[in-house]
């Protein structure tokens, strides 16, 4: 994030007043009963101040707002009673002691049991009244509830008798001990706590007042309620990184970068390389790029299609305009295979246009290593190809103009910023070709423009893609070796490389049972993460030149694996994997004008949900409805990856259920920053709700 967009936060903090910030950002030692061990166990939730410990989110509430009567207590089912207690005792239980207390309302008796819990003499004592909550058991013995909690009818309830929220804890601070903390800190601290959206926003946009909603997200007097919480306080999170990916996008476009534009028909002399005609959607984004590479401020583009819809060409075109002009280009890949694919791909694209290529990946020799990275500093090497090395610190550049990075979703966010800082002003391209639902793409990509191929190359040959249990493996093994044997060849994929407890197929379990079906004309090979580079290089040729009829791997193959004569896919456990990440499978064996099949084995101890999940793929070839229906299904963090792949780390807002506020904060902070708002009314209002979060939320 650039500097001016650090100092309009800091000014927008400095709106609230210097009490209540160092009233918030106090220690929650300052609370009663924290001690330095518990100083500590609160630390590892992420709450090391009051104003974390306001904004921590229960996981879940227990409705605990209807009271029963004892003699309506029914075996099993989880209830509230109010009783008094009539008397306690202990006794031995094996190894145990228990520790009973007898209970009475006006409609009968139970008693309330815990192990080894002889403290609980002094908490329980004849004639106090309590509330308890638990699981009933009702048997010969009569009515009793094992380990309720349990609340002494005194003040207002934490506990029981009400809706209680229910935190993610460690061992050695309780949910009692943390309810306890929590509103300690809303009786101390929450008037401190400054709501700086306007109340006409407010109220425009149906939203809880901030200290309301900072009360009921803990203590709410309904579910209703704590949803309502919930909702406001999403919508501030979101208007945090949405404001920031505004503010950031404003930055870029102000900057100052000539750009000598070049007379004549770029497009059509670019394209004079290629063998066959762009398609439409191809030719209209490459014209888009073009323009961004003209524009006067860097590109900051997310590029993505489907899978073989020609995003590479495209990116090669744009790499190869920016050669002519001096620059360097430097493409970032998440895999060394990828990255091998390609710089392959790229050194015989830029024949024609008589640019080298360099790779530089983790196997690089050291000496070879050494010379490119001269090359590179030195501005003799004009295009690279490389995976994390190319972020290394040794790694420099005499004058990188163009940084792509390809399949964005397996990076994080801080890496792309690492490889920009290489050069702060070059052009940055984002490729994915695992379809991003719209939702995610203005949550994650919030801070770049997108462009969508949305048009096949035309000469693909028809797909089909089949649902299996696993007790048809070994029938479908025979009509693969059939088809594999007559000349066809595939990729059979399993998710594991070794043999697990879980029941996983692993690759050497798999290249063996195939190897039967194969006979000795046809063999199968493994290729992992693990295969050594040299093997992987003979692995692949041997494949593209046919001597291998099936490679059994994990998802290394998934993406960049471009060998046209593959028709052939097999899944083996495929419930175990995301629609979107089978769908880039497919798209290993889709790239021809021949017929291809893909063969999706679904486990036995498959869910019905998680079959449903899968057959959805028997139905439709589209990514981008795959992609809406796996997030769906799944959420964002296993679409992509909340932590490791750049999606924000949400506390309170859901995707894709709150849509409407995610675009409702980012129509709200693009139309006011771009729009030229800087109203210390604003900045105040952003700068607060981020110093609330603790600045968890960063844009680069």
């Amino acid at each position: 994030m650039s500097s001016s967009v650090k100092s309009r936060l800091r000014a927008g903090r400095k709106q609230r007043g210097n009490g209540a910030r160092k009233s918030l950002s106090a220690s929650t030692r300052t609370l009663p009963g924290v001690g330095t061990r518990r100083e500590d166990l609160l630390r590892e939730l992420g709450v090391s101040t009051v104003g974390d410990l306001l904004v921590y989110p229960p996981r879940r509430y227990i409705d605990r707002t209807s009271f029963s009567r004892i003699a309506d207590l029914r075996d099993g089912a989880v209830q509230t009673v109010s009783g008094t207690v009539t008397g306690i005792e202990t006794r031995p239980a094996g190894h145990k002691r228990l520790f009973i207390a007898h209970i009475r309302d006006d409609s009968g008796q139970m008693r309330c049991v815990w192990f080894n819990q002889a403290y609980l003499r002094n908490v329980f004592r004849p004639g106090d009244t309590f509330v308890f909550s638990g699981k009933s058991k009702v048997d010969k013995y009569g009515r009793s509830m094992v380990h309720p909690e349990y609340e002494k009818m005194e003040g207002d309830l934490l506990h029981t008798g009400r809706v209680v929220p229910v935190y993610r804890t460690r061992p050695g601070l309780g949910q009692k001990q943390l309810r306890n903390l929590t509103r300690h800190a809303l009786d101390g601290h929450l008037g401190d706590v400054e709501d700086c959206m306007p109340d006409s926003t407010r109220l425009r946009l149906g939203l809880a007042p901030l200290s309301e909603a900072l009360e009921h997200l803990h203590f709410p007097p309904d579910l209703k309620r704590a949803e309502q919480a919930r909702r406001r306080l999403a919508f501030d999170e979101m208007l945090v990184f949405q404001t920031l990916f505004a503010l950031s996008r404003r930055d870029r476009k102000q900057g100052d970068r000539a750009r000598a534009p070049r007379p004549g028909d770029e497009i059509k002399r670019l394209t004079a390389h290629l063998p066959y005609a762009l398609t439409g959607s191809q030719a209209a984004a490459l014209e888009t790029l073009i323009g961004d590479i003209r524009s006067p401020y860097p590109m900051r583009r997310l590029l993505q299609g489907d899978v073989g819809c020609g995003k590479t060409v495209v990116a090669c075109l744009v790499a190869a305009l920016v050669c002519e002009e001096g620059g360097q280009v430097a493409l970032m890949c998440p895999t060394e295979l990828l990255a091998e694919q390609h710089y392959s791909t790229l050194s015989r694209f830029m024949t024609g246009f008589g640019f080298r290529v360099g790779l530089l990946t983790g196997s690089v020799e050291p000496e070879e290593g050494r010379q490119l990275k001269g090359d590179l500093k030195s501005g003799a090497l004009p295009i690279v190809v490389g995976t994390h090395a190319l972020i290394t610190e040794s790694t420099a550049f005499g004058n990188l103009s163009l940084a792509i990075v390809d399949e964005e979703q397996r990076f994080g966010v801080l890496q792309r910023a690492r490889f920009l800082e290489k050069a702060p002003s070059a052009n940055a391209l984002v490729i994915s070709a695992t379809p991003i639902p719209r939702t995610l793409a203005l949550t994650a990509y919030g801070d770049l423009d997108v462009t969508v191929i949305d048009e096949m190359p035309p000469g693909r040959g028809g797909h089909v893609t089949r649902c299996v249990g696993e007790e048809a493996r070994e029938a479908l093994l025979c009509d693969i070796g059939r088809r594999v044997v007559s000349g066809a060849q595939g990729f059979y994929i399993c998710p594991a490389v070794d043999k697990s407890e879980a029941g996983l197929m692993d690759v050497t379990t798999a290249s063996r049972l195939a190897q039967r079906y194969l006979g000795v004309d046809r063999r199968a090979e493994i290729l992992t993460g693990r295969t050594p580079p040299e093997e992987r290089f003979h692995i692949i040729e041997d494949f593209r030149r046919g001597s291998i009829g099936l490679i059994v791997a994990t998802t290394v193959i998934e993406v960049g694996m471009d060998i046209p004569a593959a028709t052939i896919l097999v899944v083996d456990q495929a419930d175990r994997f995301g629609l979107s990440q089978l769908h880039q499978m497919r798209g290993r064996v889709a790239r021809c004008g021949a017929e291809s099949f893909s063969f999706l084995i679904v486990s036995e101890t498959a869910s019905a949900r998680a079959r449903k999940r899968v057959e959805v793929l028997q139905s439709t070839f589209d990514g981008f409805e795959i992609a809406e229906r796996d997030l769906a299904f799944r959420g964002p963090g296993d679409v992509i990856g909340t932590r490791q792949h750049g999606m924000p780390d949400l506390r309170f807002a859901c995707l894709p259920e709150d849509t409407d506020l995610m675009l409702t904060a980012r129509d709200e902070a693009f139309d006011r920053v771009l729009g030229g708002d800087d109203s210390e009314e604003w900045l105040g209002w952003v700068g607060a709700v981020r110093s609330l979060t603790a600045g968890r939320i960063t844009v680069v």
